[in-house]
């Protein structure tokens, strides 16, 4: 089996600890077998090695909150499409995931396990994925792509139906998404920015109804997380013992004593609104394809989150969970999923290594898995090689030009770095 080095660069490993300057990774096949200081690894003969110096290694960026599949922004094209050509546009959704740095993610409905089977078995390029399959919703709630001309719009068509109503119908779905191969229940609590019939801080589902999700995917050894953009909806949901809270911007202090006192994880998704009002602003054709309550409900949300700050940052010093994520999808962000970073430092008020954590690490735990997240021996080779420091800019993560290596379980994806004869050993 190959044995490959990544030397000489300054290695910030995932887990919090300070940088260790002319470091080595040491990889066999898929996984790490050493990372540290060069001077205390010795590498076996014939290695291949990669020269990182002047560089910044790091892990692999978790996401923990992306739409993978494609549906046309226009949902009028959208509905001319056959399901076999949204499927075939959404490789180059998880390739342009995977080429700006996100090597693992947790998709919130969209992919069913053969995009995450084909994922793994390497018939397309993306992220390792974890898959909802469906978000759950009640009938007219914000996963109900119910429109006023009486159709009930089927957005991929592969999927069950996410519409459920009552705590029977509630257990009936989850057991069927957890049958189908989900990895975790998604379910909405409240209205949201692309739902037609629906506002986005109206609470959607009971306490019970919520309840329920939670102990049937606790009976699979499973986790739930949750939409939910209003204050209602997510003290019902944090009530009712979800896992994570998706979006969670309207948080209050009572909010976050709930999530202290529950080990709640929280992802905040950021960048997604006023991305959102940039792109409409900058891009004519672009914003034209949009609905016209999204831009009233995103200007209505991105002006109240200012006076959210303060509450972020306190649930920050507190040491509410956070986790990366980006709620990348077909609309926005699409291989642009670092701006996130941005926003995590200037509205969380995290610092830098913080925020790299949520991405690496904490999402890792976030996401229920131990092999990927930090860069330590026994877990998986997903590592990148950035030019420049990102704890002195975060932004550089930004540019994909500056993202020399994008390695994902020992293979490389990107890689214009300078390899070096093998290694002899003296």
């Amino acid at each position: 089996m190959t044995t490959l080095a990544i030397t000489g660069g300054t290695l910030i490993d995932g887990s919090g600890a300070d940088p260790v300057s002319n470091a080595t990774v040491l990889i066999e096949g898929e996984r790490i077998i050493a990372a540290g200081p060069a001077g205390s690894i010795a590498l076996p003969a014939g290695t291949r090695v990669i020269d990182a110096a002047g560089h910044t290694i790091l892990p692999g960026i978790i996401d923990c909150h992306v739409h993978g599949t494609y549906r046309a922004r226009d949902m009028r094209q959208h509905l001319l499409n056959t399901p076999t050509y949204n499927v075939l546009r959404s490789t180059e959704v998880l390739r342009e995931t995977l080429a700006c740095g996100v090597t693992t993610a947790r998709d919130m409905g969209g992919a069913d396990a053969g995009f995450r089977e084909a994922i793994a078995e390497g018939y397309i390029d993306g992220p390792r994925l974890l898959i909802a399959i469906a978000m759950v919703s009640q009938t007219g709630g914000h996963g109900d792509a119910w429109v006023p001309a009486g159709l009930r719009v089927q957005k991929r068509a592969w999927l069950p139906s996410p519409v459920a109503d009552g705590v029977d119908e509630v257990r009936r779905l989850v057991r069927q998404l957890l049958m189908a191969g989900a990895d975790f229940i998604k379910i909405c609590a409240t209205g949201g920015i692309t739902s037609v019939t629906d506002s986005w801080d109206e609470p959607q589902f009971t306490h019970e109804e919520i309840a329920v999700a939670v102990s049937e995917a606790a009976m699979r050894r499973k986790t739930v997380a949750v939409h939910a953009e209003g204050l209602d909806g997510i003290l019902t949901a944090l009530g009712a013992g979800v896992h994570s809270l998706e979006h969670g911007w309207f948080i209050d202090e009572q909010c976050i004593d709930l999530m202290l006192r529950h080990g709640t994880w929280w992802v905040p998704t950021l960048a997604l609104v006023p991305l959102s009002l940039e792109h409409r602003k900058a891009n004519s054709a672009w914003d034209k394809q949009q609905l016209a309550q999204e831009d009233i409900k995103e200007r209505e949300i991105f002006d109240r989150m200012q006076a959210q700050i303060p509450i972020w940052q306190e649930a920050v010093r507190r040491g509410v969970k956070v986790a990366f994520g980006t709620d990348q999808s077909h609309r926005l962000l699409v291989g642009e999923n670092m701006v996130e970073f941005r926003f995590m430092v200037e509205w969380l008020g995290m610092t830098p290594m913080q925020a790299l954590v949520a991405a690496t690490s904490q999402a890792a735990a976030c996401v229920g898995r131990a092999d990927v997240g930090v860069l330590e021996a026994g877990r998986f080779a997903d590592v990148l090689v950035l030019e420049g420091n990102p704890l002195e800019n975060i932004r550089l993560l930004e540019e994909r030009a500056r993202l020399r290596l994008v390695m994902k379980g020992g293979r490389a994806f990107t890689n214009t770095l300078q390899e070096n004869t093998p290694h002899v050993s003296r």
